[in-house]
């Protein structure tokens, strides 16, 4: 009986002084990582040698699709620009202002390219889905004083195309047309 005393003494000692070295290990493990945590903090950081790396592979995955989706739309923008040029843009500006100065919903409502933006029209973030919506408008709202104002001060020969289309009327309010697979329509009235 003795002899099984020992031995689970002896067990339990070894067991204790393995527990122990281990627990010492673990204590000298936290020491070393907060002596290279505070070594780190004392040397600056040290940057990446990016001179091998393609600029463009450094923008990240995607980069390229948006790159070639902006020259997508740019070459549409010069497309429009040059459909633009070609078009016969004064005397369908005409056509705007005389709409807007007589306040012809149905003249200009047939000027359109739907969806249009409208900024007077609060729904819908000022977008006009088709021709029947816009002749839902109130004229009132459509024609403004200040719209008819900046129409009537408008020289159609002085108009000239640009990447946005053709921006009838000096500042605000205005109106903007552009060419849509080759027809010319009102894209926009800002107020």
């Amino acid at each position: 009986m003795k002899k099984k005393i020992l031995l689970i003494l002896t067990v339990c000692a070894m067991a204790f002084m393995a527990a122990a070295c281990g627990s010492k290990d673990t204590v000298n493990e936290t020491t070393t990582a907060a002596a290279e945590a505070e070594t780190e903090k004392k040397q600056p950081p040290t940057k990446p040698d990016l001179s091998a790396v393609d600029p463009k592979e450094a923008l990240g995955p995607g980069a390229f699709e948006e790159e070639e989706e902006q020259e997508s739309l740019v070459n549409m923008e010069n497309q429009n620009l040059s459909d633009l040029e070609k078009s016969e843009y004064k005397e369908f500006a005409k056509q705007v202002v005389d709409a807007v100065v007589s306040k012809n919903m149905e003249a200009l409502a047939d000027l359109m390219h739907y969806p249009v933006y409208v900024a007077a029209v609060e729904e819908n973030g000022g977008m006009v889905d088709d021709k029947e919506a816009f002749l839902a408008q109130d004229p009132d709202v459509i024609f403004s004083e200040e719209l008819i104002a900046a129409m009537e001060k408008v020289d159609v020969e002085a108009l000239e195309p640009v990447m946005a289309g053709v921006v009838i009327g000096e500042e605000t309010p205005n109106v903007i047309v552009n060419s849509m697979d080759g027809e010319l329509g009102v894209m926009g009235i800002n107020y």
